[in-house]
């Protein structure tokens, strides 16, 4: 057997580093939360079974039996109802004065005291039992050991010392009866034995071996993978001992096991990893379960944790509020800088649409002007070679007269040369080019003056001689001496005018210059008035 102990103990330290990475805490979780989400499942067969049962009782030849089977589905299921079957099973045992029932239903109705926290109810059932038989059955020590542990972890773990040595007898009479054949029922104690004395790494190893026993029931599993959860825990194997607790909670769902301390525990080593919102899902369901059950004892247990995993949830629930406040903030700073940045933009791009259209009526305009500007070269050298072929036809004449010594004729050439026209000619050329600069200057410049004082063109005519002299102060020739000379008149006379037309105007002599100044050229007009003009 010490071989035996030995190499598993060596196998389990060999795996124990795998162990320590196998489990997945999302899929623990996973295959709990599965489980309890079948409880409905598992409820209804519950009933079913317990509907068959009772039915069976008005027709059963050993009453007994079949409260006694009714009990123990009811045993962890609800405690009202347990009590009641196994009080039956008392009444039942008295009448036919069995002692074998009787010794099991008192055991029965001791465990029902002991899950609804009547522990010394429980307490003196067990003792008196000591005290008026010899020889008794495995499930009294093992409820007598349960009870034990029960009020050691209610009370403290003083109050525990002074009932070591009774679990230590107890333990020693149900191994004095069985052999490591036994399996389960041989290894369960050892383990225990150990646990209770801090051997935990041996405990660990005989729980193991407890295990392989493939008959035990669910219930009796549940017991084992808790027991075995617990002294891993102790040993600091967090990991290991919440797949083990969570293998126990789900028997303890599959088989409607209430009050139990194994969902607590979950919710312990879940707050102390930082999963407090599952912690506090399980730590509301453990309490519901023992409230259901009306497990006294573990109420107050839950009672201590609950708060405390509520205060945490309720911190972090604050705290996840809050970022989503602050996270709210920034998305709405966000979405309105976004919208600024929209605003912007299309405002920008407006600006750039205003900008390239401005540019390409400029561009058009310069064209325009460039255009303008060939036509008004082209006119002024096609003046000026008339002007320089009439000059030079003047001066053939003068020569071919002087070598023909024809004296007489010299004298007609003058009258022969008609210098008016030719200064009408030079004034019109100069109205066109004026009036291609400013197409719109005749209506506006009348606009400065009042009505009934406006001039009045000739149908010969572009422009007149006060127009003229306007016209050439729009160009930017503002001396008067320039004025005159261009005009062939004298600076008087160009004076003279000036007064005058001003003196048509409501404006005086500053504003009169500054709304002239602001007659539109070409350049400032719609493209359709420079196209016509």
């Amino acid at each position: 057997m010490k071989r035996i102990v030995l190499f598993t103990l060596l196998s389990f330290c060999i795996l124990d580093g795998v162990f320590a990475s196998e489990y997945n805490i999302k899929e623990e979780i996973e295959r709990l939360d599965n489980a309890i989400g079948m409880r409905p499942y598992y409820e209804r067969a519950k009933r079913m079974k317990i509907d068959s049962l009772k039915a069976h009782v008005f027709t059963s030849d050993n009453p007994y039996q079949d409260y006694k089977n009714i009990y123990e589905e009811y045993r962890s299921y609800n405690y009202d109802t347990a009590l009641v079957f196994a009080q039956k099973m008392q009444e039942e045992a008295i009448r036919l004065g069995d002692e074998n029932y009787q010794i099991e239903s008192a055991v029965a109705n001791a465990f029902v005291y002991m899950s609804g926290g009547l522990f010394m109810e429980s307490y003196n059932i067990l003792s008196s039992l000591q005290q008026r038989y010899d020889s008794l059955p495995d499930e009294y020590y093992f409820t007598f050991i349960h009870l034990l542990w029960e009020m050691a972890d209610y009370a403290g773990a003083e109050t525990f010392l002074r009932y070591d040595s009774e679990v230590t007898s107890c333990l020693q009479q149900v191994l004095c009866d069985i052999s490591p054949s036994d399996s389960a029922r041989y290894w369960f104690p050892l383990a225990v034995m150990d646990s209770r004395q801090h051997n935990y790494e041996s405990s660990v190893v005989r729980f193991q071996e407890a295990l392989l026993d493939s008959s035990c029931s669910e219930h009796a599993r549940a017991v084992m993978e808790s027991s075995l959860a617990f002294a891993l825990y102790q040993l600091g194997r967090t990991d290991q001992a919440l797949h083990y607790y969570i293998n126990a909670a789900i028997y303890n769902v599959r088989t409607f096991t209430y009050g139990t301390t194994v969902l607590p525990m979950v919710a312990e080593i879940l707050y102390r990893q930082g999963e407090t919102a599952l912690a506090e899902q399980y730590i509301r369901l453990a309490m519901e379960d023992a409230t259901y059950y009306h497990a006294r004892h573990r109420k107050v247990g839950i009672s201590q944790l609950l708060p405390i995993i509520e205060e945490k949830y309720n911190e972090e629930l604050l705290t996840q509020s809050l970022i989503a406040y602050i996270l709210l903030v920034i998305v709405v700073i966000l979405l309105i800088g976004a919208g600024f940045a929209m605003w912007f933009i299309v405002k920008r791009s407006k600006a750039i649409h205003a900008a390239q259209h401005t540019i390409h009526d400029m561009n058009q305009k310069l064209l325009v002007a460039n255009i303008l500007k060939e036509d008004m070269l082209s006119r002024i050298f096609v003046f000026i070679s008339h002007y320089l072929k009439s000059i030079e036809h003047y001066q053939q004449d003068i020569r071919q007269h002087a070598i023909n010594r024809r004296y007489n004729e010299l004298m007609t050439i003058p009258r022969n040369v008609d210098a008016h026209m030719q200064r009408a000619n030079l004034e019109r050329k100069m109205d066109e080019m004026l009036l291609d600069i400013y197409p719109s200057f005749v209506q506006d410049f009348n606009a400065l003056l009042r009505k009934g004082e406006q001039y009045v063109i000739k149908p010969d005519e572009l422009l007149n001689t006060q127009m003229r002299i306007f016209a050439l102060i729009r160009l930017g020739v503002v001396h008067n001496e320039l004025i005159a000379e261009i005009l062939d008149c004298s600076v008087n006379t160009v004076y003279t005018y000036k007064t005058r037309t001003i003196a048509r105007s409501d404006l005086n002599a500053d504003e009169f210059h500054e709304a002239l100044m602001r007659i539109p050229s070409f350049s400032s007009l719609p493209q359709a008035t420079v196209s016509a003009g």
